[in-house]
């Protein structure tokens, strides 16, 4: 009876310690870093929600009745600088000579084709920067296409277009990098050991990402940390849908067949968390380095964590009495306790400078 006492008091839509203004948790699990109160107030605050958390294991905020785990990828599970750094310049860099090779394969006509008519159809729509493709009747014509093809590639990736076109095409190139080892999927420290262990206790993996299904599973096929497509159940790209529209995560609690607030969604992107949202997920901001910039507004409106560990609510009470200090310009006891010392100490030193005073004297 405790236990499920506890239970509903950490799901049900209510204000925890609001009287401090300190932090918000409803029943969709947000925890909102409201401001206001006491340094003394806020300890108060995490020992209590430390002790709930110890006393209920399963009342953690944000894995708590979630069944599905849907993941981006970009500033999430990877540094943004492995994209914009390496995976990026991969195709500017090799794309000619790629396509030189490659040119008379299925798959690759095929992504040609695709490129092909959709800059038509925008030409039609009177968009602008668009680079048609011409077709290719003959070989005198292929190096016109290649030529075009490039052109168009690079045109959509300056303008930092995520079309599905744009996509396949990028992912067949990065299948080549993958394969030959050039290049290998970077993770951030804790996203393979924790991918593996939710997998584990029963969580069902999901990625929805920008970039097409084939790079996706390349990623986390020549991951840092091995191969890890064995943990995922599915793969969602842009052909579900954009990442900021509510219907494509709608769509994919459909084909999970799992109700929207059973799924919990993980990104760096507050507008795609805001969609997942509204769809009726829930969802969590990743704080990774050299990610943007989150607004008070996000920080309030979200939980936001910095690794994965941080799903399970297991950060040591002291870590969050430093970040509630740290975010609100205040020492904690444990600083204060450092600063009374070295005041002590300049207490010592300062009596001992005038006892020796004293004694020159005295000569």
């Amino acid at each position: 009876m405790v236990k499920l006492a506890i239970m509903m008091f950490i799901v049900t839509e209510i204000d925890v310690y609001d009287a401090v203004g300190v932090v918000n948790m409803n029943g969709n699990g947000r925890r909102c870093n409201c401001g206001g109160g006491t340094m003394s107030e806020k300890k108060k605050f995490v020992r209590i929600m430390a002790s709930l958390k110890r006393s209920v294991e399963e009342a953690e905020s944000l894995l708590f009745g979630i069944r599905s785990i849907v993941i981006d990828i970009e500033g999430t599970t990877t540094p943004i600088s492995f994209v914009k750094d390496k995976l990026f310049p991969y195709v500017r860099d090799n794309i000619e000579k790629w396509l030189n090779s490659n040119f008379d394969k299925a798959e690759v006509q095929k992504s040609i084709a695709a490129l092909r008519a959709q800059a038509s159809r925008e030409k039609s729509n009177q968009a602008e920067n668009v680079v048609l493709i011409p077709t290719c009747d003959c070989d005198a014509d292929k190096e016109d296409v290649i030529k075009a093809v490039c052109e168009n590639i690079k045109c959509q990736m300056d303008s930092n277009r995520k079309t599905t076109e744009l996509k396949n095409l990028q992912g067949l190139v990065w299948k080549d990098a993958y394969e030959s080892k050039v290049v290998k999927g970077e993770l951030f420290k804790d996203v393979g050991p924790m991918l593996k262990m939710l997998a584990e206790e029963g969580f069902q993996l999901y990625v929805f990402s920008s970039g097409s299904i084939a790079a996706q599973k390349l990623l986390f096929a020549h991951s840092s940390y091995g191969d890890l497509t064995d943990v995922f159940l599915g793969y969602f790209d842009t052909t579900t849908g954009s990442k900021t529209d509510s219907t494509s995560y709608k769509k994919i609690a459909a084909e999970i067949g799992q109700e929207p607030k059973e799924i919990l969604f993980l990104t760096d992107i507050p507008q795609e968390a805001e969609a997942a949202v509204t769809a009726g997920m829930r969802s969590a901001l990743l704080i990774r380095p050299g990610n943007a910039k989150l607004t008070d507004e996000h920080l309030q409106n979200f939980a936001c964590i910095e690794k994965f560990d941080e799903l399970y609510g297991d950060e040591d009470d002291e870590d969050d009495i430093k970040r509630f200090a740290k975010e609100n310009h205040e020492r904690t006891d444990d600083e204060d306790e450092d600063e009374d010392d070295d005041d002590d100490d300049d207490d010592d030193d300062d009596a001992e400078i005038e006892a020796e005073g004293d004694d020159g004297d005295d000569d």
